[in-house]
């Protein structure tokens, strides 16, 4: 499966953090997956929620919030990618 790519990113225990270094290993893992045609941000939020057992509807909780940020910046990449056509 395609977001089993961030599996590692999510088994260090800072993921939803939003450290730096979080960040990075996001970006790097999302370098090896963003152009693929399968590949969708909204998904990926998904996979993380059901992976860590968070709620959608639980708009406070800090791993809801960091999934809802990561997702944000997943769609940023992917649309940068499509207009520039990279």
């Amino acid at each position: 499966m395609l977001y089993e790519a961030f599996d590692k990113f999510l088994a260090v225990d800072t993921w939803h953090t939003r450290h730096p270094s979080d960040e990075q290993r996001f970006f790097t893992v999302l370098a090896s997956v963003v152009k693929d045609p399968r590949f969708n941000p909204d998904e990926l939020g998904e996979y993380f929620r059901q992976k860590k057992a968070v709620s959608r509807d639980d708009e406070k909780n800090m791993f809801n919030v960091a999934i809802d940020d990561y997702v944000t910046k997943a769609w940023a990449v992917k649309d940068y990618l499509k207009a520039n056509r990279l």
